[in-house]
């Protein structure tokens, strides 16, 4: 352990890290013998649960053809017919994906791609819109988007600044979620018409997850 440089701790302060031997399911088997449930499926990547057969299956044959190849100038098959399944549920007029490895670097990806098309119209914009409290990464430009917080604070100087639109929070049997949802998409509106600078609008569709659990 004295090698890893662990995220999100603190390392004169924390407890030693639970080592995990192996996991099935929703269950990760420490080398205690414990057994402990995986509440947020690891940083929410494991979503299908841990050692699922019928995905390391897939791995193990796709490994045994073409695990990785550089994706300028070459193309595979895979990766084309994921694409186009990913199109069918896409709407109209999106018709590409963009591969990224990771969720910071996609959504640094897609601030980059709407800043270059208003550069590319001659039509230079450079604000961005986010809801209050969101969450999208760990990168410079992720964490800019997102809401400001202990995370983020001591890289505030190279963060760009970000319009926020209120997060219209509501719960289950919420009689006021109507009012409130019209006023968050009021308030965006609002934004939206007094600036010509807007390049692209961030958002959480449904649930922020890491941002408290708050859904629409």
């Amino acid at each position: 352990m004295q090698h890893i440089w662990y995220p999100f701790t603190q390392a004169k302060t924390a407890s030693p890290p639970l080592k995990v031997k192996s996991a099935e399911g929703v269950w990760l088997e420490l080398d205690t013998g414990e057994r402990v449930m995986d509440c947020i499926s690891s940083w929410w990547v494991n979503l299908h649960g841990h050692a699922h057969p019928r995905i390391a299956e897939a791995i193990y044959q796709q490994a045994k053809q073409l695990e990785h190849v550089i994706f300028a100038g070459f193309t595979h098959d895979p990766a084309e017919q994921l694409a186009e399944r990913l199109v069918q549920r896409l709407p109209h007029p999106l018709s590409r994906v963009f591969f990224s490895d990771n969720g910071s670097t996609a959504v640094e990806v897609a601030l980059k791609m709407a800043y270059q098309y208003w550069r590319n119209q001659n039509q230079p914009r450079t604000t961005f819109i986010a809801f209050s409290g969101a969450y999208h990464g760990d990168t410079f430009g992720s964490m800019s988007v997102g809401g400001r917080s202990l995370f983020s604070e001591v890289f505030s100087d190279l963060l760009f600044d970000v319009e926020y639109v209120p997060f219209p929070s509501t719960y289950w049997g919420d009689k006021q979620v109507a009012e409130k949802e019209a006023q968050a998409l009021s308030y965006l509106q609002n934004k939206l018409e007094q600036s010509d600078q807007i390049a692209a609008v961030i958002i959480e569709p449904l649930v922020q997850g890491a941002g408290g659990m708050q859904n629409v």
